[in-house]
This record gives C-alpha cells, sequence and structure tokens, in this order.
C-alpha cells in the first residue's frame, strides 16, 4: 500500500506539471538580507556607518581612528519557503529512486513521462548552486511552514507547499474513494490472458480462506510471493506463477540423469543432444540441454513452523481453466509430477520425507462429474492419514 500511495502521489498532475516547469521556477529562488551591526578596530568590513562610528569613538576612545562600526549585509539561504522547497525535492527525489522501481516501472505508459522528468528532480536536488547551501541544515519542516508558504505570491513555494501538503495527505491515507478507484485505474496490470486471472482468483480464494491478517506483497513481475500470515505455530507463504522460495527445487539436471544406465535415459539425452546440434547449424543457435526436466506450479503455499523455521509442509496447486474433463485430468498429471518431483535445497526429494508433508490441490472451471465434489480451502498441517487424500480437487 505504501508503494501504491507513492505511485499515486507522483501521478498527480500538478505533481507532473510542478517538475515540468521546476527549471523555470528554481530561477525565481529567493533568498532574504540579514543585516548585522558590530563593531571592529582596525578591520572594515561592510559599510560604515559613520555618525554611529563616532559615537562609538567618544565612548571608547577618541583618538582611536580605528574603531569603526559596520553594517554587514549577509544573504540567508535557509529561510522557511527554501526548506519547503528542498523537503519536497527530497520527497520526489526518495520516491523515483529509492522507495520504488523506476527503470521497472518505465515500460508502463501511466509512468512514461517520468523517466525524464526524474532527471529534472535530481539535477535540481543535487547540482543547484543555492539549494546546495542549505542541504546540510536539518530543521523539520512543520505542518504550520506548509501552509504558510501556500500563502506565498512565488508560484515556485506556492506549488512546492501545495503539493508537499498533498503528500502528507496521501501518506496519511487521506484520500478519497474516487481517487483510489482512479489510482487502481491507472496502475493496475489486468492479465493478458484470462487462465492467469482464474490462477489469481484461487490464490486469493486461499488467503481469504485461511486468514483475515495477510501481510500482502506488490506482485511487480519479479517477486511472486503473493502473501504471508502467520496462524498458531506456523506461517504461511503464497507464492503464484513461482518455483517458490529458496528452499525448493523443481528442477533436474540431465549430469544427473546421465548417471542412471536405462535405455530411455540414454536414448532421451541423445535425442536432446542431436536436437541441439540440428538446431546450431541450421537457426545458428542452439538451446539449453543441461535441464532434463523442470517446472513451475501454478500455485504453491509453504509452511513454516514459527519457532524452528523449519519446513514442515507444501501444498502446490495447479490451475485449470476448463470444463472438460480430458483436459482437468491433464492437469492432475501435472500435478501428482510436481508432488514427486519437487525436492529440498539439498536435493533431496520430499514425496517420502516424513518430516514434510506434500498436498496436491487441483482447482477447475465447472466439470459435471464435480459439481457434489467442491473441496474446502483449509491448509492445515498434520492432516494427510493417507496418500489418496493427499490430491484434493476444487471445482469454481
Amino acid at each position: 500500500m505504501d508503494q501504491l500511495l507513492n505511485l499515486h502521489f507522483i501521478l498527480k498532475e500538478e505533481v507532473k506539471e510542478f517538475v515540468r516547469e521546476l527549471p523555470l521556477l528554481i530561477r525565481r529562488f529567493k533568498t532574504s538580507t540579514k543585516v548585522k551591526q558590530e563593531t571592529s578596530h582596525g578591520q572594515v568590513r561592510g559599510q560604515i556607518n559613520w555618525p554611529r562610528t563616532m559615537n562609538e569613538r567618544f565612548r571608547m576612545n577618541a583618538n582611536d581612528k580605528t574603531i569603526f562600526s559596520i553594517v554587514e549585509r549577509n544573504r540567508e539561504y535557509a529561510i522557511k519557503e527554501n526548506l519547503v522547497l528542498l523537503e519536497v525535492l527530497r520527497v520526489l527525489y526518495s520516491i523515483l529512486f529509492e522507495k520504488i522501481d523506476s527503470d521497472h516501472y518505465q515500460k508502463y505508459s501511466w509512468f512514461e513521462e517520468w523517466s525524464v522528468l526524474k532527471e529534472t528532480v535530481a539535477t535540481t536536488l543535487h547540482k543547484n548552486v543555492y539549494l546546495g547551501r542549505i542541504q546540510d541544515i536539518s530543521v523539520p519542516v512543520t505542518d504550520r511552514m506548509i501552509l504558510d508558504t501556500m500563502k506565498h505570491r512565488n508560484p515556485l513555494y506556492q506549488q512546492a507547499a501545495q503539493i508537499l501538503y498533498e503528500y502528507r495527505q496521501v501518506i496519511e491515507g487521506k484520500i478519497n474513494e474516487e481517487e483510489v478507484q482512479q489510482l487502481l485505474k491507472e496502475t493496475f496490470v489486468f492479465p493478458q490472458e484470462e487462465d492467469v486471472l482464474f490462477e489469481l482468483y484461487w490464490v486469493v480464494q486461499l488467503i481469504r480462506e485461511n486468514t483475515a491478517e495477510a501481510q500482502l506483497q506488490l506482485m511487480d513481475g519479479r517477486n511472486n510471493m503473493v502473501a504471508e500470515w502467520v496462524k498458531g505455530e506456523h506461517v504461511y507463504r503464497i507464492y503464484h506463477d513461482s518455483a517458490g522460495s529458496t528452499q525448493l527445487k523443481f528442477h533436474i539436471d540431465t549430469e544427473e540423469m546421465a548417471a542412471i544406465p536405462h535405455p530411455f535415459v540414454d536414448r532421451k539425452l541423445t535425442s536432446m543432444a542431436e536436437a541441439a546440434a540440428i538446431a546450431r547449424t541450421s537457426f545458428g543457435q542452439g538451446f539449453n540441454t543441461g535441464t532434463f526436466w523442470s517446472g513451475r506450479p501454478d500455485i504453491i503455499v509453504e509452511i513454516y513452523h514459527r519457532q524452528t523455521k523449519a519446513l514442515v509442509k507444501v501444498m502446490l496447486g495447479e490451475v485449470k481453466h476448463t470444463n472438460r474433463m480430458e483436459y482437468a485430468i491433464t492437469g492432475l498429471r501435472e500435478l501428482v509430477d510436481y508432488m514427486k518431483l519437487v525436492r529440498d535445497k539439498d536435493g533431496n526429494y520430499l514425496d517420502g520425507d516424513l518430516s514434510v508433508e506434500v498436498e496436491g490441490l487441483l482447482f477447475t472451471d465447472r466439470i459435471a462429474s464435480l459439481e457434489n465434489n467442491r473441496d474446502n480451502l483449509q491448509l492445515t498441517v498434520g492432516n494427510l492419514a493417507s496418500k489418496k487424500e493427499r490430491v484434493r480437487v476444487v471445482a469454481f
């Protein structure tokens, strides 16, 4: 939610407009003049105030011609308005370069303009000579300072204060329903295939059936862990379209299979090698022959003991968006393959490991033979009495 709120803020048109105009607005950078009057001996730094100088000489030593009363004027950069401006630029820089992955989002049309604007923010913040004079000043910007600056006649400060005020409102969750709807319309990535949406439906159903306190993750194409939650003595982590965490392996090397003397395996490996050689000759490139088998279930739930951190159960889900029994059975075969071939990080097969349960769920659309066979979606540990009960079929 924090990432979505930050995205919501920088997608505001007034924020983008401010950054577009920033190179021109920054020319109206304001400073104040601080007048300092002091008496010096011999050194003259600033304008001499002769009437006051004569008075000081009569008061101190009338014969001392080295006494001067000096009026020194210094430019003050750390004024309230500039502190507000600096703060909003720091907020924008933090969002664009630290809190979100700008490079990743540039492929989306709604973020495209920021690929240019973010450099404007970085250049202004780090290379403007006036802002450089106040970078090391650690004065907190209060709400009162922001409200006062919002009344400023200079558009540079007025706009900076306005969007900083809006940022604090957004981060505190003070946005209306229409803004939230618009945010989701702009930033929700709709699956290109309906089958993926069907898979996500079951992911959400699993979460809703098992917890009301899931810590949801932003699915941005790199981290496919959807959610994590704690229930009793166990920690649950659910993944979509992923091989799960580093604790699991859905991969068998050809080198490992080559050590197994069997005519089928020998012929299969020979077939792969010949096909790769032909591909290099015909197409100019081969393919990976180092993998004999690999897979990636649609859904994985890993369950760990809360105290020992040990993996105690793996639930594998295969989703088939179909009402055809034959296709559903194909999904069942794939599911059981995953259950039989999944290994731990050390390469040991989990099937047969008494310390780790392996359960499978097949999710399908409406199938006539399954109308009275809708199973529940509860995820529990220690409930497998027999191998037959290790696989459950859940219909839409």
